[in-house]
């Protein structure tokens, strides 16, 4: 039976049978290149009983390959001392941290975690000279323990006094400067927010990185870290107890960054997401998916789900040669009356998203939001990084309720967070950037001086509208593709129609108690590995495994591109709204960034219907949401038998009535009529001059009137 003690011999074999000539150029690259890289399906098909071993006895036998490593490199010429670094450990290896236990301690293990905090890098020495004082002999002692130098206890006979240190009978120096020293940083990580428990803390534990694997990674990255978990007993009181806390030391790791990496799709769920993409009700079915408790079939509430469909699949970010990037990412701020189900809608998307994260405006700080730079407390209290949840939820969403409870301070850290992705964090003398690529979705309740619900216009000025309903600055509003305005009106088929669905849904639920006396499964396992379910009026919907994939194919696979038809039609509706914007004062600012978000959200819908193209249909779908929630910000409703054609009632008003003077006095004047016999009819319906220019130039441009020369209108029927 294969031992530890023959795992050198077994490595030798292994390489010179491999991995010669690798080894060969790694020890020409030395120190440039520190780590020789090994799969550990390499060695698995080469000797199954050997690969079993190392994963039992990992500390011995990895410095057994070390010390064979470093032979076979002196026999090529070169002085070097590579160490071997092996990924890619098998499936029943792998454990979530809180499943690490005595059982995995001193063993190989692999988990899959974020990165929360770092500390700063500091030199260990990990073998010691020592100099005894007496005789001048020289002893090395090599350091396996980062919390203890270890220190010769006498000098040996055989070249040495034989004195003991013990007794006085001699000293030994530490000679530094011949001394081996390797980097050492302790990193944090926490369990993936999908592995935490309802109601339970995500674990956390501290990881020992030394030589290269030091300074590699970096707060809110997601990694697989390979290791060996060890323990340290803990004191208290400067006692030791039979207490152990447990440290892994970091034996390689690997990035997983890639979006949406851990959602799997078989090829069975790609076929059934290439038909449902063919389905002509797609967008109903999603938007039935999303939230299904709350209630289907209000107009406002179908066109808050269809905008939050976007979001989760997001337009494409680029990089460009010139180092800059624009984000793909989708920001939507909820403002409106209390018990509209914003929060509800928060918490299902901060849960379906992947990497979701949620949280509460009034019970965070910026620091909380972003990073922040906090007291060290593996070491000596100097300053180390912690990421935020906007470095938490990077590749993902992140959901702030209550974001009218932040301070202006804590709103400011937003700025850089939700525009360039990324964090800058100076402080404590240190200097690090920390990218925050993750979609926003917030929401708030408005001003308390107005009683925390929506207002009507003040004064008439639609351009007050949004700024008298929440205290947000014009950059940070600018920063949102979208801001929808929930009034909860009174509407008595509305409001009887909510009030049947609320109860529905209601009835269909399971009572926690049954399901924590384990009497009940809980509801949201029942459909697992399921594509579909029935709401509570019995049409079908996705399930929230399969919504996920769905998304995660479509994000994976297809990077939309805009070519010239939907690209004119972007353009011209933008500059047709900044002119607009500018005669009307518009509550929101049209800025560049409007017509990021409207491709984005072009992007976002091709993604939806699985296209690498973005078509007319998507840049006019997409107009058409720009459209609607601007108008409402404006606070002059939108006309309920045409919402999606974004223009206010007033607005709509005033061009019927203009038309229809228009056509009757062409009728009576033998076909054409002038602006002053508009002026004076309009007038008597309290329109003015500026609102009947407006809609004579409208018309004219649509084509509707004719002017053969200045003040003369013709109507064509």
């Amino acid at each position: 039976m294969l031992s530890v003690h023959d795992s050198g011999a077994r490595w030798r074999s292994f390489f010179e049978e491999t991995c010669a000539n690798e080894i060969s150029t790694l020890a020409a690259s030395w120190p440039k290149q520190t780590a020789f890289m090994m799969e550990y399906a390499n060695i698995q098909s080469w000797d199954v009983p050997f690969a079993e071993l190392i994963l039992k006895h990992p500390r011995a036998t990895l410095r057994n390959a070390d010390t064979v490593l470093a032979a076979m490199c002196r026999e090529s010429g070169y002085e070097a001392n590579p160490r071997i670094r092996i990924s890619g450990l098998p499936p029943d290896v792998l454990h979530k941290l809180r499943a690490i236990s005595s059982d995995q301690v001193e063993t190989f293990t692999t988990s899959e975690v974020i990165v929360t905090k770092v500390s700063e890098l500091k030199p260990r020495i990990y073998e010691a000279i020592f100099t005894c004082t007496t005789c001048g002999n020289t002893l090395p002692i090599s350091q396996p323990n980062e919390l203890e130098l270890i220190e010769p206890l006498e000098c040996p006979d055989t070249g040495g006094c034989g004195r003991r240190r013990a007794g006085g009978q001699t000293r030994f120096d530490l000679r530094w400067e011949d001394s081996t020293m390797i980097d050492n940083q302790w990193i944090e990580v926490q369990e993936l927010p999908e592995n935490v428990k309802p109601g339970s803390q995500p674990v956390r534990l501290s990881v020992l990185a030394e030589a290269e694997l030091a300074g590699k990674h970096v707060p809110g990255e997601r990694i697989r870290i390979n290791g060996i978990p060890y323990v340290r007993t803990l004191k208290r009181g400067g006692t030791k107890t039979p207490m152990f806390d447990v440290y892994i030391s970091l034996h390689s790791s690997e990035h997983k960054n890639i979006p949406l990496e851990e959602v799997k799709t078989t090829p069975e769920e790609i076929l059934e997401i290439e038909k449902i993409a063919k389905r002509e009700d797609l967008f109903e079915l999603f938007i039935r998916s999303i939230a299904p408790s709350i209630i289907v079939g209000d107009d406002m509430m179908n066109y808050i789900k269809k905008s939050l469909i976007l979001q989760l699949f997001g337009g494409v970010s680029r990089k460009f040669s010139d180092g800059t990037r624009t984000r793909g990412d989708i920001h939507i701020l909820l403002l409106g009356d209390p018990g509209v189900a914003k929060s509800q809608l928060l918490t299902f998307m901060g849960m379906i998203s992947p990497r979701g994260r949620f949280t509460t405006g009034g019970g965070t700080s910026a620091a909380g939001l972003t990073a922040a730079a906090v007291r060290d407390a593996f070491n000596d209290g100097r300053f180390s990084l912690e990421a935020g949840a906007l470095v938490l939820a990077d590749m993902g969403l992140c959901a702030v309720d209550e974001f009218d409870k932040m301070s202006p301070e804590d709103r400011g850290a937003m700025h850089e967070a939700m525009e360039q992705q990324r964090i800058n964090i100076n402080k404590g003398g240190i200097s690090a950037t920390m990218p925050t690529r993750c979609a926003v979705l917030a929401a708030a309740n408005p001003n308390k001086k107005h009683g925390g619900r929506l207002v009507p216009v003040v004064d008439g000025e639609p351009s007050t509208y949004l700024n008298n309903q929440i205290d947000l600055p014009q950059p940070l509003i600018t920063r949102f593709d979208i801001i929808w305005m929930i009034k909860d009106d009174v509407i008595e088929s509305r409001d009887r129609k909510i009030g049947e669905y609320i109860i529905r849904a209601k009835r269909s639920g399971v009572p926690e108690h049954l399901i924590e006396s384990g009497e009940q499964v809980e509801p949201k396992d029942v459909h697992r590995g399921e594509m579909y379910y029935q709401n509570v009026d019995d049409e079908e919907i996705l399930t929230i495994d399969f919504l996920q994939k769905y998304v995660a194919h479509c994000k994976r696979e297809y990077h939309p591109t805009c070519d010239e038809s939907p690209m004119k039609i972007l353009v011209d509706y933008y500059t047709d709204q900044r002119k607009e914007g500018q005669d009307s004062g518009n509550t929101v600012a049209l800025t560049a960034r409007s017509i990021e978000g409207t491709l984005r959200m072009a992007e976002a819908r091709a993604r939806l219907f699985l296209r690498n193209e973005v078509t007319d249909e998507d840049a006019k779908e997409a107009i058409a949401m720009d459209k609607l929630w601007r108008y409402l910000s404006e606070g002059d409703g939108i006309n309920p038998d045409d919402p999606t054609s974004g223009m206010r009632k007033r607005a709509q008003s005033a061009e019927r009535t203009i038309m229809s003077i228009v056509r009757n006095l062409c009728r009576e004047l033998d076909g054409e009529c002038t602006t002053p016999d508009v002026y004076n009819a309009a007038s008597e319906q309290g329109y003015d001059e500026d609102t009947v220019d407006r809609v004579l130039n409208n018309m004219r441009n649509r084509g509707d009137l004719y002017s053969p020369r200045i003040g003369l209108w013709r109507y064509n029927n």
